[in-house]
Formats: structure tokens, sequence, C-alpha cells
């Protein structure tokens, strides 16, 4: 009898240990990334929010693109659970990494997000309602990221490239028109 007690507390252990391995996938190693382009970034919730939005994960309450897929991830989990999984990632100063400045001038785009919906050379009219990027001009594309973030552009999808240009100051908006005009822009 006592060994199955063992077995029992033995296994309620490596049950109940958190791997943030399969998290860190899509936010970051340090959850620093905006998983998929579209949710928030991790490190920058606080305590509350961070358990909030894993607790609605869970019970399907909570998300809007992503919510199957985080439902999926963590409806298996009780509040207990997830409340170890929260304070996993606070014990691990995840939520407190401080990035290096960088130089105004040393601007780095990441263009990996825009190709899901805009194709890899900026081709497709993305979900057959945008303009096709590669045909924009740099002033253009400026134009338009700065609407978005502004709230005063596009049409059907305004909620989803809003999310993507709120990210973006002025100067990456800069970088980002200039690295799709110089290296897709086409004409018909």
């Amino acid at each position: 009898m006592k060994t199955v007690y063992f077995l029992i507390l033995i296994s309620s252990f490596i049950y109940a240990e958190v791997n943030l391995h399969k998290c860190t996938e899509c936010h970051g190693e340090h959850f620093e990334k905006s998983a998929m382009g579209i949710s928030r970034i991790v490190k920058d919730l606080s305590k509350k929010e961070l358990k909030e939005a894993l607790k609605g994960y869970a019970n399907n309450t909570h998300g809007g693109a992503m919510r199957e897929i985080m439902n999926r991830q963590l409806s298996e989990f009780s509040n207990e659970q997830i409340d170890e999984i929260v304070q996993e990632i606070l014990d691990k100063n995840i939520t407190n990494i401080v990035e290096e400045e960088k130089k105004e001038t040393d601007v780095e785009v990441d263009l990996g997000i825009c190709f899901s919906c805009h194709g890899l050379n900026f081709e497709k009219s993305a979900f057959g309602t945008s303009r096709v990027v590669a045909k924009m001009s740099k002033e253009e594309i400026k134009a338009a990221l700065h609407g978005y973030k502004e709230g005063i552009y596009g049409g059907m999808r305004n909620a989803i490239m809003a999310n993507q240009a709120l990210k973006l100051s002025d100067e990456e908006i800069e970088a980002v028109a200039e690295e799709i005009f110089t290296q897709y822009h086409y004409n018909e």
C-alpha cells in the first residue's frame, strides 16, 4: 500500500511540473514575441492579466483568433495548475527582461508576420480585400500603416492590420515601407 501512495505522490509531482517549452515555441524563449503576430506580448502583461488570459483560454471565454489553439493547450489544466504556470513564468523573471536599447538608426524589421496574408513577395491581396502591397509606393505603404495605426484606414479587415500597426513606431513604419518598396515593389 505504501508503494501505491508513493507512486501516486511521485506521479502528481511529475504531472504538476510546468513545461514552458511548448509555450516558448510561439511566444519566444523569454515570452518577448507576439505569437503568430497576433497575441499580446506575454512579458508585458501583469500577473493579473496573464492569469485572467490563461484561465479564460482554458475555459474558452477569452481570445479572438487564437482562442481555439490556446484552448487546446490549456483546457486540461486546473485553475491551480494555471496559477503554477503563471508563477513559473514570474519565478524565471521572464516578464522582467530588459532588452538592449537600439540606436535610432538601427531599426530592424521582421516582415515574416506579413507573408501569411500578403504572400512571400507581397504579391497577394490579403483576404481578397486588400491592395497588393508590392504595387504600392513607399509613401502609400507608410500612409496605409499610419492610417491603420490611427484607425482611419482599411475596410473589413481593419482590426487585423490595426493590431499590427499599433506595435510599430514611426521609425519602424519607415523601415517597413522602405524594405517592402526596395525589395518587393513592381509595376504591372
